[in-house]
């Protein structure tokens, strides 16, 4: 059986600090905008002030401390602090939640105004002003609307180069598909994601994947935007794994699209006791590194947080690198993303984008753990993504670069090709919340030895020029156990 959702709900969100309202001018035929019948709009003759009353109610606004953003015979839009409104209608402003249609069709919640007190209409974001001689008569509080623009397809364009496309492709090469065939597809199980954001791309909605509300964590950041288009992208590896888990996104990025809190958001992440923590970033040192150094002070914090989650019971995951020798991936116990190609026969070998190493800072520790798909250099252009519309990602992806044409798609419509030790992790990331999912008491040193235990051994290519290691067979350098196999795992598990 199933029940409606309630049209509104009271909302556990604040007041803004701006407000935007109407001041509905008081007409001179008598009506008013709150008790006239509705038929009376269409004459609107009859709901125009005197120009008296339109300088009146302007100086009335402005001496309540609101600016007046437009006006007309009719009335004012005004903006300004809750309190200079609240001043004129004498109520009380509160939020609440409204099931409404917003963009490509979705159904959902969206913060709304109101004032509430004695004396005030039942009508959500109207409310009478609270002196009968005033200029105006009415104060409407503006209402969310929806952009009715185009917005990007849930389906991937087709391009005329060789690539995978999430779920599908993605599922099938890393075994996952034949586990979601047995019923394991990671229910009930979170995986956390710092990244650049999180875009409502019509692509997760179609999917009817679950994606929780994206948390900011630069002060002034919108949460909803992405403006890379990085974290939005590379969480569709995730879901392509494990479609019945939760994302759980954190916006680390400033409005340059640039990770400027990528350790406060792994912090709040681990704070908040995800059961994955996926993370497509590094820093980048010197390699080899100087002896006996190891690593930076300024990382050492971010090492005691990463060890502090996995002694929580948290899997981290963290991407080995394109290229990068960062500290992250070398911390003992995370598991390290490295990459690995399937070309257009489906034979596999070693990706030359991706890094491999053995740690100098932590003894016998190895880089990578275990490998997912990653593209070639030099712009491992082998992921259809969805990203959003416009933002660095589209419009670079769809340019020539580095020797490379563009990928076929174009700079507005919201899919690149793309991938990186980037889309390994959250790859890798859904593979632990299957197993997750499948016995939830597993630890991350479990988990990641039956990711090990159940690799596709790759025993050709080699891995970045930077390190230049071999695959070979067993583990190795280049691919570490070599490319994860969900349904062999679940099997070890």
């Amino acid at each position: 059986m199933t029940f409606p959702l309630p049209e509104t709900l009271e909302s556990p969100n604040p007041v803004p600090d701006v407000v935007i309202g109407y001041l509905s001018i008081r007409p001179q035929s008598g009506k008013t905008l709150v008790d006239c019948e509705h038929r009376d709009l269409l004459d609107v003759e009859g709901f125009y002030g005197t120009d008296d009353d339109v300088r009146d109610a302007i100086r009335m606004a402005e001496g309540a401390g609101l600016r007046v953003v437009a006006s007309s015979r009719l009335g004012l839009s005004v903006a300004g602090p809750a309190g200079a409104l609240l001043e004129i209608t004498g109520g009380e402003m509160v939020t609440r939640e409204r099931l409404v249609r917003t963009r490509a069709g979705r159904i959902e919640y969206v913060t709304h105004l109101d004032i509430v007190g004695e004396g005030q209409p039942a009508q959500m974001g109207v409310a009478r002003l609270a002196s009968p001689a005033a200029p105006a008569d009415a104060l409407v509080l503006e209402r969310p609307k929806a952009p009715l623009a185009v917005f990007p397809s849930p389906i991937p364009p087709a391009v005329d180069r060789y690539h995978l496309r999430v779920p599908d492709d993605v599922a099938t090469m890393l075994g996952a598909a034949e586990a979601h065939r047995r019923g394991h597809v990671g229910e009930g199980v979170t995986v956390a994601m710092v990244d650049t954001g999180q875009f409502q791309h019509p692509f997760f909605a179609a999917h009817h994947y679950n994606v929780e509300p994206p948390i900011s964590m630069v002060p002034g950041t919108n949460p909803a935007k992405d403006p890379y288009g990085h974290g939005t992208g590379e969480s569709a590896n995730i879901f392509a794994v494990a479609p019945g888990a939760t994302l759980r996104p954190y916006r680390a990025s400033n409005d340059d699209g640039s990770l400027v809190g990528s350790m406060a958001g792994f912090v709040r992440a681990k704070q908040e006791s995800p059961d994955v923590l996926t993370n497509s970033w590094s820093s980048d040192y010197d390699y080899p590194p100087p002896r006996n150094s190891g690593p930076p002070v300024a990382e050492r914090a971010l090492v005691l947080e990463i060890l502090d989650a996995i002694a929580r019971n948290i899997v981290v995951i963290f991407a080995a690198g394109n290229g990068h020798f960062g500290v992250e991936a070398q911390v003992p116990g995370v598991i390290a993303a490295g990459g690995v190609f399937a070309g257009p026969g489906l034979t596999l070998q070693a990706s030359t984008y991706c890094s491999g190493y053995s740690s100098d800072w932590f003894g016998g520790v190895t880089v990578p753990t275990v490998s997912g798909l990653v593209g070639m250099a030099p712009r491992a252009a082998l992921l259809a993504l969805p990203v959003s519309p416009g933002c660095i990602l589209d419009r670079d992806c769809a340019g020539e670069a580095e020797g490379e044409p563009g990928d076929s798609t174009t700079p507005n419509d919201g899919w690149a090709l793309f991938s990186g030790t980037s889309a390994a992790a959250p790859q890798v990331a859904g593979a632990a919340a299957v197993l997750r999912g499948f016995r939830p008491g597993a630890s991350p040193a479990q988990v990641a030895t039956a990711l090990r235990e159940s690799a596709v051994d790759v025993e050709a290519g080699r891995c970045s020029p930077r390190f230049d290691h071999r695959a070979t067979r067993g583990d190795d350098l280049a691919t570490g156990a070599g490319l994860i196999n969900v349904s062999r795992a679940l099997d070890r598990i």
